[in-house]
């Protein structure tokens, strides 16, 4: 059996409440500047230390973020309603909007904080069911930031624990997910 086509996350957003971007993270270029050096720090345990990571994506995937956000609050409106394709009390909003060779997934929690996943094109069949554990273990790593006493609401996420913590969930898909088998 040989792989016939990888399916890898590109980018991976995490939105506020009135859509400011807390997390932005361009996968490809984050998985270079971590080969480079590692990003934990034995002396955080409780990730105070702020992060080294810049945050940065291209131009076109920032677009191709915001412009799926429009479709996840079109989404969460109708989920409101009872209209929506999930229950109301339901974080996994699924396949926002196909775009050029990407798809881009998002999630929501019950405090209104979205978190969107840009993948590559694939033929991958679980894909859902893959990204739905990614998105659960990202928003698991966004309440524990959110524990600290001096993390902010509404302020950009910057710490070293919570840039480990979605990079070797970001891996875990990658690896273990990424290949489909003929």
């Amino acid at each position: 059996k040989n792989p016939t086509n990888k399916m890898s996350l590109q980018c991976l957003a995490v939105i506020g409440k009135t859509n400011e971007p807390l997390y932005l993270m361009d996968v490809k270029d984050e998985e270079k500047e971590n080969s480079d050096t590692n990003s934990t720090d034995e002396n955080d345990a409780f990730g105070f230390v702020e992060s080294q990571r810049k945050e940065n994506l291209s131009l076109e995937k920032e677009f191709m973020m915001h412009a799926s956000i429009d479709n996840l609050e079109e989404a969460l409106g109708s989920q409101r309603q009872g209209k929506g394709r999930a229950s109301a009390d339901s974080k996994w909003i699924g396949l926002l909007c196909p775009m050029e060779e990407s798809y881009i997934y998002g999630y929501s929690t019950s405090t209104n904080i979205k978190i969107l996943a840009m993948v590559s094109d694939s033929t991958e069949p679980n894909r859902e069911v893959h990204l739905k554990t990614l998105f659960a273990k990202v928003h698991n790593l966004f309440v524990e930031y959110m524990l600290n006493p001096w993390a902010g609401l509404q302020n950009k996420i910057d710490s070293r624990k919570f840039d480990a913590g979605v990079l070797d969930a970001v891996k875990i898909y990658n690896e273990t997910n990424g290949i489909s088998w003929a």
